[in-house]
């Protein structure tokens, strides 16, 4: 028998079904990420159709069914006008939610990553203007704290092999191991080590800084161009290594506006 739920949530991603519906995969407070099917959600005058096109917090009244669920209403709590009216701001809200949709499974309950969800929405409303570098930037540290959230926070510190504590420019990067192994273990096992690479200190700074820091402290370290490459290409890494799926874009390439 159908019941009646109700949910908090930002919606991540939507897809057209038949000829008139909508699935929506819906980042939920108190479930998770679920997906929800909306009938005749695909029409153009469909009454649920404007609190789920754009980045908003809404209330959902859900008819959980045999085999799906099912939007019964739904009341928009929060909008971000600002990030509507701005084509990078929204460009950059639309990649966070694409990485959290592929990055997560459905009906596992985080409410920290629900939370860090909103602050991510908060912080690019508030933001007065955001560069395509600095949108890349912050773009990498949301990627680093999702990864964080669901289970694969990368080792910055200490070897991955001895755990001792790494030296300054002797270090080598492992993003399928998750993170930095001195160079001693590499060379002293370098069949185990082979895909290690290169990493400069200073976009190693930035990796640190990214995962640590606030969305809204993330707007004030100076970027250097090959630093900035060198984080792009660290985080990149990451994803491909542990996210479910890999993103279709590069980070650089995805808030780009041509």
């Amino acid at each position: 028998m159908a019941s009646l739920y109700r949910a908090t949530g930002i919606v991540l991603s939507r897809k057209d079904h038949r000829e008139a519906d909508r699935w929506y995969s819906v980042l939920t407070r108190e479930f998770g990420k679920v997906d929800m099917l909306a009938r005749g959600g695909h029409k153009m005058l469909a009454k649920l159709t404007p609190h789920l096109e754009m980045p908003a917090i809404v209330d959902f009244y859900v008819v959980n069914g045999r085999q799906f669920d099912t939007i019964a209403g739904t009341d928009r709590l929060r909008a971000f006008p600002s990030v509507y009216a701005d084509a990078s701001r929204l460009l950059l809200v639309q990649n966070a939610l694409h990485l959290t949709d592929i990055g997560t499974r459905p009906n596992e309950t985080d409410p920290i990553l629900y939370e860090l969800l909103v602050q991510w929405l908060e912080t690019v409303e508030q933001t007065q203007a955001i560069t395509n570098e600095r949108a890349g930037f912050l773009l990498g540290s949301y990627a680093l704290k999702l990864l964080t959230i669901i289970g694969y926070r990368p080792e910055l510190s200490l070897c991955l092999s001895c755990k001792l504590a790494i030296e300054p420019g002797a270090y080598r990067w492992h993003a399928l191991k998750g993170g930095v192994v001195c160079r001693s273990c590499v060379d002293h096992d370098q069949e185990q080590w082979f895909a290690a690479r290169a990493l400069s200190d200073e976009a190693l700074k930035l990796i640190r800084f990214g995962m640590s820091e606030s969305f809204a402290s993330q707007l004030r370290p100076h970027l250097v161009g090959a630093h900035l490459s060198e984080y792009h290409e660290a985080v990149e890494s990451l994803m491909v290594s542990h996210f479910p799926v890999i993103p279709a874009n590069s980070i650089r390439a995805a808030c780009s506006i041509i």
